[in-house]
């Protein structure tokens, strides 16, 4: 089969090229917009803005297999300037790509979504809970909105059979070589490892540093983009992709001291903090029916992050 990457050139699509180019038979289409794409065997660049429909509609010619990881990450520091900009422009990129998948040649597509759709609460949530109660604070539009997109997708397998299957994998938080180092529009974490590494004094941390996320290495993502490609999951499924720690804000910067040396640092708790104080999902749905595990440790992931960061910090 021909696998098409849409946004290849992101966190989440990079490794995804990564993982997938090479595969014995499947030659890889990627689509980039700004970003230049990189040098990767076996892989064909397309440069396509998915907010044009015409060039959506064409970026998928021929491709059986669509992976859909093209769109703005809207984290806390972009939903607190843009509330509605970066979620309308995300709805737009992916309805399209999605659309362009489904009305082309594609049969089987997969969405990365996003566990922000999830109501707050303090248990560990399964995937039918997704649609119960409204997302949390400033993630109500956003979570909104990958509900909204999941449906979408389902719609085109269930009830206009326009796609044989799709599956939607709601990651929880992602981070990796590549990622979104700006403090502007980054998530709270490359943030962190840019701050230890430029020392900065004091560190700022948004809340009290209590609050927990779940981290997912980009690699560990991508190979259960990979595991979903495998021809049982029949029809239409959505599946939360998770490991199973769950680590502190103040743990994770005090890893990243830790992993860097910096013993004198200073950390000073400011404000409240934007995102839900806790977010659990449960991992256990997908790893039965496919067999992923994680592979990486959060330990190994944030000392590999760091080093890095300290080589390309200049590059990228």
């Amino acid at each position: 089969m021909t696998i098409a990457v849409a946004g290849a050139t992101g966190l989440i699509g990079r490794h995804v090229v990564d993982a997938l180019a090479g595969r014995a038979g499947e030659p890889v289409v990627a689509t980039y917009r700004s970003r230049a794409p990189f040098p990767t065997e076996g892989v064909r660049w397309v440069q396509c803005d998915f907010t044009d429909r015409d060039q959506a509609s064409r970026a998928f010619a021929g491709c059986d297999t669509v992976i859909l990881c093209a769109g703005r990450v809207s984290t806390s520091a972009v939903l607190r300037d843009e509330p509605a900009e970066s979620v309308l422009d995300n709805l737009r990129i992916v309805t399209n790509a999605m659309e362009a998948a489904a009305r082309g040649d594609a049969r089987h597509v997969v969405l990365v979504s996003s566990c922000t759709g999830y109501p707050p609460s303090l248990e560990l949530l399964e995937e039918e809970q997704y649609e119960t109660g409204n997302p949390p604070g400033h993630w109500f539009g956003v979570g909104w909105m990958h509900r909204s997109l999941e449906k979408q997708l389902e719609w085109y397998v269930r009830t206009l059979g326009w796609l044989d299957s799709a599956v939607a994998l709601r990651p929880t938080l992602v981070y990796g070589p590549h990622d979104d180092f700006d403090p502007r529009t980054g998530h709270f974490l490359p943030s962190l490892v840019r701050r230890v590494v430029e020392r900065a004094r004091p560190i700022r941390l948004a809340g009290d540093g209590t609050q927990t996320r779940n981290l997912i290495h980009a690699r560990d993502l991508a190979s259960a983009v990979a595991a979903a490609l495998q021809p049982g999951l029949k029809g239409f499924r959505a599946f939360n992709v998770a490991t199973p720690d769950e680590v502190s804000v103040r743990s994770i910067l005090q890893a990243l001291l830790d992993a860097d040396g910096f013993d004198d640092a200073a950390v000073e708790l400011e404000g409240q903090n934007l995102g839900p104080a806790m977010l659990r999902v449960s991992g256990r749905r997908f790893m039965d029916a496919t067999g992923w595990r994680p592979a990486t440790s959060v330990a190994d992931g944030l000392t590999e992050l760091l080093a890095w960061y300290r080589a390309n910090r200049n590059v990228e």
